[in-house]
């Protein structure tokens, strides 16, 4: 049914598993089965979907924007009546939210967190999204900890985080590694970011880990220990290229101008 293969694509994502023509291919195979069998629901999740592998795999002006050729966002919204429009805004914005937080844009991420506190926290309907949308609420919610304007997303960052912690304690190997990071946005430490490190890698979700050492990178820098935290920015560097986030890749290699002479060598934590 496409509800499972909506739930195929939902885990591939959630994985962290390359994002590649294969993927893309996929997507939009599935799209045209909507188009011609009018599934404008499904058709859409799919479009989200596309595009945000688009924005990770290419360079967009603003790649925390859905305008592009798959997912034209405001035109889309536009022609949908209010019921659809809620449920793909739901979709839309939590894809932008995990865009937001890999390239780091605190204003967008504030965006789209005041547009998810509209909806139900936990979606029983929706088990799978629910896990990746409630892992990048968490994740920006503690982000923006330091902001004025972010004082408000703390008890949303709190209740994600209990969240985890009780998927954790039912047993669930997925919630362990976003459960560490997130205890490491919200109270930085060498060893909270050493724990969440680990426990990304030994969850083997990649892009995960990317994210978490390029945290740890930035708070490696604010404590003046600019040696370790390139090597960490080197491991980020090529995680996020494994993942196939070659607009990630890009956006690093223009931030630190030691990554322009990038290879494999670099690679020590």
């Amino acid at each position: 049914t496409l509800s499972a293969i909506m739930m195929y694509f939902t885990l591939w994502i959630a994985a962290g598993l390359e994002l590649g023509l294969l993927l893309e291919s996929q997507l939009l195979l599935f799209e045209d089965f909507c188009r011609k069998n009018d599934q404008s629901g499904f058709r859409t999740i799919f479009q989200i979907f596309r595009q945000f592998v688009l924005n990770l795999r290419t360079r967009t002006e603003n790649p925390t924007e859905f305008q592009g050729e798959a997912f034209h966002e405001e035109n889309a919204l536009n022609k949908m009546n209010s019921n659809g429009r809620k449920m793909a805004l739901r979709d839309s914005s939590s894809s932008r939210l995990q865009l937001a937080f890999v390239f780091w844009n605190e204003d967008t991420m504030t965006q789209m967190l005041k547009i998810l506190l509209d909806y139900q926290l936990v979606d029983p309907r929706v088990l799978s999204r629910t896990h990746m949308r409630l892992c990048f609420m968490g994740l920006a919610a503690f982000a923006l900890r330091e902001r004025k304007d972010g004082k408000i997303f703390l008890k949303l960052g709190q209740d994600c985080l209990s969240h985890f912690k009780h998927l954790m304690k039912e047993g669930s190997a997925n919630a362990k590694p976003v459960y560490f990071f997130m205890l490491a946005m919200k109270s930085p430490s060498r060893e909270a970011f050493k724990e969440a490190i680990f426990a990304c890698t030994e969850a083997s979700m990649n892009h995960l880990e990317a994210m978490v050492k390029e945290r740890y990178a930035v708070f490696l820098n604010k404590e003046g220990d600019a040696t370790l935290a390139n090597d960490y920015i080197a491991s980020s560097y090529w995680l996020y290229k494994d993942w196939g986030a070659h607009a990630k890749t890009l956006q690093l290699s223009q931030q630190y101008d030691f990554l322009k002479h990038a290879n494999g060598n670099m690679l020590k934590v």
